[in-house]
């Protein structure tokens, strides 16, 4: 039987084509200066340059978003999937894979798509908004993923409730996916450049990919080499075991800090 592993997908330029707060926020904002500030906000707190919680504050006080963008954005962002997305979804689903979101967005828009993934709410972890009497968003609920370190936090409370199975892959575009892997909390980061390709992310990252092509190129090689080695477990081997267990020549073993190896590759 296939070893059942944990692959945690980040949300926003990932899963989706768009930063989807961002999109929403530009909606209601008629001045390139704002819409500048908002993309210099976000890229600074994608590169690790600003804490998170400053980030979405700033966004949402630049912002004059209501509760209905919300609902409108969460019913327009199916045709924002990124291409090749619900290919990889179904080929982990196939091979008896458990898939996870963990987004510093919201519920509200994240879940539309973990149900098109098959994904169950329980599985999915993004913020939640707070609305004034009048459905103006104006702040969001405490919670690990409204500050910096959130996706940590979650992981680390699901290894302590024993919810990842096997090796544990952390994929996303930002640091603060990096992160993750870099905290020890998971075994294998895959840095996915498929809308934006960040050039700390692709450094700091063990693997990187630009196209979802790759990255399924990579995954159905990685559980092929992982279910070779659990069959020949009881035979000696020469190779060298990647990070987590998982010995597959392309992924760069040594420090968490170390540069990456970049796909596509020649197998």
């Amino acid at each position: 039987m296939e070893t059942r592993n944990s692959f945690v997908f980040d949300f926003d330029s990932t899963l989706v084509s768009i930063e989807t707060l961002d999109t929403l926020i530009k909606q209601n904002l008629s001045g390139e200066d704002d819409r500048r500030k908002i993309d210099e906000i976000t890229l600074r707190a994608m590169n690790g340059e600003l804490d998170f919680s400053a980030s979405l504050a700033s966004r949402l006080r630049l912002s004059r978003a209501k509760t209905e963008d919300f609902a409108q954005m969460a019913a327009r962002i199916e045709g924002f999937l990124t291409p090749g997305m619900d290919d990889i979804l179904d080929f982990l689903a196939r091979r008896g894979q458990k898939p996870f979101i963990v987004s510093g967005g919201f519920t509200q828009i994240v879940r539309p798509v973990a149900k098109l993934f098959g994904i169950p709410d329980e599985d999915c972890f993004a913020n939640e908004y707070i609305a004034d009497g009048n459905g103006c968003v104006v702040g969001v609920k405490e919670g690990p993923l409204a500050r910096e370190g959130g996706k940590s936090e979650v992981l680390r409370a699901l290894r302590e409730q024993n919810r990842l199975p096997g090796t544990v892959v952390m994929l996303g575009d930002g640091m603060s996916d990096y992160q993750v892997y870099a905290d020890g909390l998971a075994d294998l980061f895959i840095g996915c450049g498929f809308h934006v390709a960040r050039p700390n992310v692709r450094a700091c990252s063990p693997v990187f990919v630009e196209t979802t092509a790759d990255l399924r190129q990579f995954l159905e090689s990685l559980l092929n080499v992982q279910a070779q080695e659990g069959a020949s477990s009881r035979e000696p081997s020469s190779r060298e075991p990647g990070p987590g267990g998982l010995g597959h020549p392309l992924i760069r073993s040594g420090p968490r800090s170390s540069r990456s190896r970049w796909c596509p590759w020649g197998l």
